[in-house]
């Protein structure tokens, strides 16, 4: 608990006491038919102080129990907080006196020590612990630690919203606590920047976990409905508005999301009207988009947070490891600093040792230490990327950490990837314990977050000899990563079908694909040119939503290379939507394109391609895009290459765009971006046949002028790469 819990005080001013009522106080209102206050209370309670100023004055100076109640800070979610003293500990500490009324309600008491309880089972560096929960003189109250630091909401009262690097890593801590609480089955269900304190340090701590649930004193805002409505307006999930009952992690996600849109924009994403109003626009209308509000804000990060606030709770994150995992690579792209969100990894303690030489114990801490630094190295991609379910056998279903052999496989060892990916918890890891190549059926993700990395010291090859079919004419893929969002890491996959049935290595519908230090294939000879047709084998292969709505994918690439006779990313199926492919450092080799995808039928498909750093030699050229009577909204596409090397066979151009659309709404989707990069061979720039004409632009013709040679140079050699060949 802070010194700023609900008011605007920091822990290091002086207290004073709050008039009014706060603009996103808790609120929890019933109806006077579920009222009962027969409970059996006794002293100052009854007819006593109700609201939070007169308990303050009331106790402020007094003792409960060994806590000497020092200063008034501000009302709470259920009552009143003090700074006060542990006289038994000699320690400083937050307690929280449960408000005169409520603390005669036998139920509202039976909620209180149950929840008290549940806060008291949590530990973890993001969450305010619960040390104590009493009761003296008729007053109940509990027992909290005190935090120095001030609540966010005020901090960005007093210093404006935030940038984009501390708004992420305020969530990330945010989100981390909540995965913790979630595994013990606490929902906090009052989110909001008045319950998270940033430190001195930076780092963000929530308070009142777990208590949410209890009521404050009413007043005349409150909400009263037949029932109980628990929550902040401002933050509350149409689903915890409609029943407090039914509200679970992905309410508490959802509270976080109108969060960290107020982080950013200064305001809730409803801000305007009554209570009335505010819970209606949380259950009908669709929050403003924060890259309209922030334009420095990069759409995949408003994305981010419009997932967070999607009306059904289905369509938002289903555990906040997931959306850690989607922060910390979004941070990771944008080369975002994120200090306070990484756990420390050694407490350091002093121990003094009179008369013995100091050098044996400092050499046992070196080492311990540089072991300790080399385990960070290892897991600190997979610490960013997912938060573990809780510990379990390998061999059990629902395990954090599966692990795959050749061979005879031991107790909680499997056999098979396929096994694996049945076997792990959402948010898991499946590690292959072998080297070379081992051949395996194919999986999918279902929907799930799953990181697949290597032993220690080991370099696995996953060869898929078949696919899965999502329907009679949906894509063939060898891994369907669907919703879910797969981590490959220090891994060589590849295929081994036959080309002719349009297979895929990856199906990916609205989730999201990483891949660092990876080596993909796919079948056929890279260096042998093919038609130009755009039916054809796909390393990634873009599906459309269920229903014809507007999807969302990421594909992330680090260190990656990959080869074969296929597309890289085929979106002709893709539908409407946002499609994001992000490459760094690695090289791509095949006689396809880089990109090739077909038009829609109402709402545009956009494509948003960044190289950085990557060879990408397409015999057929790098960008195909075509549309048809059926499909007649052209592609929008945004490519940037910086520092790359973009080589296409002579006469071929590195754009086309082809259909039924005129020559100026092709020149107007399309946008490419040069930062520093060499292009080879080629004809032709930009190739376009409309449907009235067709025009060839030249890459001399293109501002500012584009490094280029016509003899295009030696294309990358796949057959050095480790996994790669046959």
């Amino acid at each position: 608990m802070s010194a700023t819990d609900q008011s605007s005080d920091s822990a290091s001013l002086p207290p004073q006491r709050p008039t009014g009522i706060i603009d996103d106080a808790t609120v929890i209102s019933r109806g006077e038919s579920a009222a009962s206050w027969s409970g059996t209370a006794t002293g100052p309670i009854i007819g006593g102080p109700a609201t939070t100023s007169e308990i303050g004055r009331v106790l402020e100076g007094t003792m409960l129990g060994p806590y000497r109640l020092d200063h008034f800070i501000g009302g709470g979610g259920m009552g009143a907080v003090f700074r006060a003293l542990d006289t038994t500990l000699d320690r400083t500490v937050a307690v929280k006196v449960l408000a005169g009324r409520q603390a005669n309600d036998e139920e509202m008491l039976k909620r209180f020590r149950n929840e008290a309880q549940s806060a008291a089972r949590l530990d973890h560096e993001n969450i305010g612990r619960v040390h104590a929960v009493g009761s003296e003189h008729g007053w109940h109250f509990i027992v909290f630690e005190f935090i120095e630091g001030t609540n966010l909401r005020d901090v960005i009262r007093a210093e404006g919203p935030f940038d984009l690097a501390r708004t992420v890593d305020v969530a990330i801590q945010v989100a981390d606590a909540l995965e913790h609480a979630s595994e013990r089955d606490v929902v906090h269900r009052d989110i909001k920047p008045s319950n998270i304190v940033i430190t001195p340090t930076g780092r963000a701590r929530i308070v009142d976990m777990g208590l949410a649930r209890l009521p404050q004193v009413a007043d005349d805002r409150d909400l009263t409905v037949s029932g109980m409505t628990l929550g902040t307006f401002d933050y509350i999930s149409p689903e915890q508005a409609r029943d407090p009952r039914a509200a679970d992690v992905r309410s508490d996600l959802y509270s976080l999301g109108c969060t960290i849109f107020f982080m950013l924009a200064g305001r809730p994403p409803f801000a305007d009207g009554t209570m009335v109003q505010k819970l209606l626009q949380h259950q009908q209308e669709t929050p403003p988009a924060l890259d309209d509000i922030r334009p420095d804000v990069p759409r995949r990060f408003a994305e981010i947070v419009a997932r967070l606030m999607a009306k059904n709770p289905l369509d938002r994150y289903q555990r906040p490891a997931v959306l850690v995992a989607d922060l910390a690579a979004f941070a990771e792209e944008e080369g975002l600093h994120i200090a306070a969100a990484r756990p420390v990894a050694v407490a350091a303690v002093s121990f003094e040792q009179p008369r013995v030489s100091p050098w044996p114990w400092l050499v046992s801490i070196a080492g311990l230490m540089s072991v300790v630094a080399a385990m960070w190295a290892v897991s600190a991609w997979d610490r960013r990327a997912t938060v573990m379910a809780p510990t379990m056998r390998s061999g059990d279903e629902g395990a954090s950490l599966v692990t795959v052999v050749v061979g005879s496989p031991e107790p909680g060892e499997v056999s098979s990837l396929a096994e694996a990916v049945r076997r792990v918890a959402d948010g898991g890891t499946i590690e292959l314990a072998y080297d070379g190549v081992h051949r395996e059926d194919p999986i999918a993700i279902g929907g799930r977050h799953l990181t697949l990395r290597p032993a220690l010291g080991k370099r696995p090859v996953v060869e898929f000899t078949s696919t899965l079919s999502s329907g009679p004419e949906g894509p063939r893929a060898a891994c369907d990563v669907g919703d879910g969002t797969l981590v490959l890491r220090g891994v060589c996959l590849r295929l081994a079908v036959n080309a002719e049935q349009r297979p895929a290595l990856f199906a990916i519908r609205s989730g999201r694909l990483t891949c660092d230090d990876v080596t993909l294939g796919m079948p056929g000879d890279p260096a042998v040119p093919r038609p130009s047709t755009t039916s054809a084998a796909a390393f990634v292969t873009v599906t459309a939503a269920p229903g014809g709505g507007p999807s969302s994918s990421t594909i992330v690439l680090d260190r990656t290379r990959a080869a074969g006779d296929a597309v890289f990313l085929d979106a002709t199926d893709a539908g409407p939507g946002r499609v994001t492919l992000r490459w760094h450092d690695g090289a791509f080799v095949s006689p396809r394109w880089l990109v090739a995808a077909q038009g829609t039928r109402t709402e545009p498909l956009d494509i948003d391609c960044d190289l950085d750093g990557v060879a990408v030699a397409c015999a057929a050229g790098v960008i195909s895009l075509g549309d048809s009577a059926a499909q007649p909204v052209p592609v929008r596409l945004r490519i940037r290459a910086a520092d790359s090397r973009i080589v296409v066979d002579a006469g071929r151009p590195f754009i086309e765009q082809y259909g039924n659309a005129d020559i100026d709404a092709y020149r107007t989707a399309c946008q490419w971006i040069d930062r520093q990069s060499r292009y080879e061979g080629g004809g032709a720039f930009r190739r376009i046949e409309a449907s009235t004409e067709q025009i060839d632009e030249s890459i001399r013709d293109v501002a500012p002028p584009l490094f280029h040679q016509t003899i295009p140079g030696p294309r990358p050699d796949p057959t050095g790469w480790a996994g790669w060949g046959r």
